[in-house]
């Protein structure tokens, strides 16, 4: 996250140089991806390896005073929002030194030089801080108590703030919600043990009121725009205990929880949470009611795989199709890069932003060589649920997203399905004549079979862990499901650009030939079905020339094995 150019005045744009601690961690890569998207200059400083997709973060030990001030005259910052910290009294108990460094010491450092640069200063504070025996929710008026060394630490960062006139304390309540830089995270873990059908321990006398990242981070940028100085409570609108919070993600998930109640006091530094830490935000909301955070709202999340070699030039054509969807669902893409060209992973890093602006997220990984490498590498970022196997080249239509969801939404019974092909146009005859002829076999339509989309349900994902090393991936997924959990979803479609002339043609159906003969040695469940050749000679004779040119480039390319076999 070096910086990515200069905001300037101009409607949704942002002023200033912003410098992002913690821009890895889960609320830090909410706020940098914000940033990035509204066109502030932004630095961000966390751990280097930070698939986020906005580009190399700097690592830095903020806890040595000469790197931090060194940081600090070089960038210049405008707006400090500071969120590297030690985020639980159990990890401040079990790392006391770097937990005051962390939330007071360079809280202070940063402070001062708000006040003697004129800068603005972010600082995150805890609902950690109440001794829990109001029978209300709690006000910035009310007193707050060094209850653990973790309070006695955010306390302080607090005053260091305020006695400077430096910026924003804001105490944050209960966080939730997937993060924007790929992690286990409790919520991811939460969501994948609902899925899975596990048992999960919840806490039934701890109340807090929770505020979804992506909402946290509207406020830490509207009021830097603002400049907003003093104290604020960020709090959601709701009082939940953690097991209504679990709750409402199963519900958003269409799960029924197994869930076992627990105390606080189970656990981990149990002894020293509050009971009570639920917060009143009616200040923030009277003040600047387009910043209120709402309530907890979980949507099913669906996940889309694009594998990249050297696709550059037609990688825009996937992205934007998928930027284009009517599509209400909490859309994460993963691209991943796996052809070692920098030229290609800077493309895929300048159309990452095309998909954040209409709120999905997306990673660009630079990944393993090989397709089936690539694909398992996005797998690995991003959350349990149903997923699109996109090719780097293939255009959706606008309703496929919703299409494809509806058809393998549970209890549908089917767990594969592909949008109708179509074929961009070519100044090729042979292939037009090929393809022609491909597209009207009876098992293309009834397989179905694929060239460079296909989806499956959230269940049917469950079959398999990662991908086996094939050539044909989409073939080798396919027979993973029975003919009947298969469909074309036809008011759906997706346009890829085919091979082009009797060569590209040949090469393609030798690549598919050996694709098959690796997966005739696999134990796999299921196939094509016994019949399904039915019909194929009905609908050759039907166009002879078109057929011709279909069986001239079957014929060719089972002789070029034959011939290199010998």
């Amino acid at each position: 996250m070096v910086a990515v150019g200069l905001g300037v005045a101009a409607d949704g744009l942002v002023w200033g140089r912003w410098l992002v601690t913690g821009a890895c961690g889960q609320l830090g890569g909410h706020v940098t991806d914000l940033l990035v998207r509204r066109g502030a200059a932004v630095v961000g400083v966390g751990r280097r390896e930070c698939p986020g997709g906005h580009g190399d973060v700097l690592s830095l030990d903020l806890r040595r005073g000469g790197d931090l001030d060194a940081l600090l005259r070089r960038y210049r910052p405008t707006h400090v929002v500071h969120l590297a910290a030690v985020s639980s009294p159990a990890a401040v108990a079990d790392e006391p030194a770097t937990g005051w460094a962390l939330n007071t010491g360079v809280t202070e450092r940063f402070a001062r030089y708000a006040r003697d640069e004129g800068a603005w200063v972010f600082y995150p504070s805890s609902d950690f801080v109440w001794d829990g025996s109001a029978r209300r929710r709690y006000r910035e008026g009310d007193a707050p108590v060094q209850r653990s060394a973790y309070a006695w630490t955010k306390l302080a960062g607090e005053r260091a703030v305020l006695d400077h006139g430096a910026g924003t304390v804001a105490r944050l309540s209960l966080l939730h919600g997937d993060p924007v830089c790929p992690r286990q995270t409790t919520w991811t873990r939460v969501a994948a043990a609902l899925r899975a059908g596990r048992e999960l321990p919840v806490c039934t006398d701890e109340y807090r009121t929770p505020v979804a990242l992506a909402d946290a981070a509207r406020v830490v940028v509207g009021l830097g725009e603002r400049r907003v100085r003093g104290l604020v409570h960020v709090a959601g609108p709701e009082v939940l205990t953690p097991r209504d919070v679990v709750v409402r993600i199963a519900e958003g998930l269409g799960v029924t929880p197994r869930l076992r109640a627990i105390s606080r006091r189970d656990l981990l530094g149990g002894a020293e949470r509050p009971a009570n830490m639920a917060m009143s935000g009616a200040r923030l909301a009277a003040r600047w009611p387009e910043l209120a955070p709402g309530p907890i709202r979980v949507r099913p999340a669906f996940g889309v795989v694009i594998p990249v070699y050297r696709g550059a030039d037609v990688l825009h054509r996937a992205v934007h199709s998928l930027a284009a969807q009517d599509f209400t669902g909490d859309l994460h893409v993963a691209v991943a890069v796996n052809d070692g060209d920098p030229r290609t992973l800077r493309a895929a890093r300048h159309l990452a932003p095309v998909l954040r602006e209409v709120g999905a997220r997306c990673v660009v990984l630079a990944a393993p060589p090989g397709r089936v490498p690539a694909i398992n590498a996005a797998e690995s970022v991003l959350p349990a649920g149903a997923r699109l196997y996109l090719d780097q080249d293939a255009v959706l239509s606008p309703d496929s997203l919703t299409a494809l969801t509806r058809a393998l939404a549970p209890g549908s019974g089917l767990h594969f399905a592909v949008p109708a092909v179509r074929i961009a146009d070519t100044d090729s005859v042979v292939s037009r004549a090929y393809y022609r002829t491909w597209r009207s076999l009876p098992y293309v339509r009834q397989s179905p079979a694929t060239m460079g989309a296909y989806a499956v349900s959230a269940l049917g994902r469950t079959r398999w862990g990662a991908f086996a090393p094939v050539r044909s991936d989409d073939k080798w997924v396919r027979w993973h499901f029975a003919p009947d959990e298969r469909a074309v979803v036809t008011t759906a479609t997706y346009e890829v650009i085919v091979p082009r002339g009797p060569r590209e043609l040949v090469r393609a159906r030798r690549r598919y030939q050996r694709g098959n003969e690796e997966l005739a040695q696999l134990p796999l469940a299921h196939g094509d079905g016994a019949d399904r050749n039915r019909g194929v000679v009905a609908t050759l004779i039907r166009q002879p020339a078109a057929a011709a040119v279909f069986l001239g480039v079957h014929v060719a390319a089972a002789v070029l094995d034959r011939w290199s076999a010998k």
